[in-house]
């Protein structure tokens, strides 16, 4: 279930390249966030991460952040808490409750 108004920042910092099959996820993610007033933010992408964003055109659904420090900080400005929580291993739960359509 996506909790109205949460942000969720998926460090990527660590890798390297994406192409159009792993980074079309992402965007259907960030939609389904932005469904529930949330927002997905990409922290710390390489140059050719943000390149592939810029080309494919889905900058304006993927907002990239330079690291998980700026990404904190983003959302200590509107007063939100968060806590970091670790990817759990096999199927997650974090997008099961939103409406399939989106």
């Amino acid at each position: 279930m996506i909790r109205h108004h949460a942000t969720v920042i998926l460090d990527i910092s660590a890798v390297a390249r994406l192409n159009i099959d792993t980074l079309a996820p992402l965007v259907r993610k960030a939609m389904r966030l932005r469904s529930a007033d949330g927002e997905l933010l990409l922290a710390g992408p390489t140059a050719a991460v943000r390149k592939l964003i810029e080309r494919t055109g889905t900058g304006c659904k993927l907002r990239t952040l330079p690291g998980w420090a700026t990404a904190a900080h983003h959302l200590a400005q509107d007063g939100r808490t968060w806590h970091p929580v670790s990817l759990a291993e096999g199927p997650g739960s974090l997008f099961n409750q939103v409406p399939a359509h989106v």
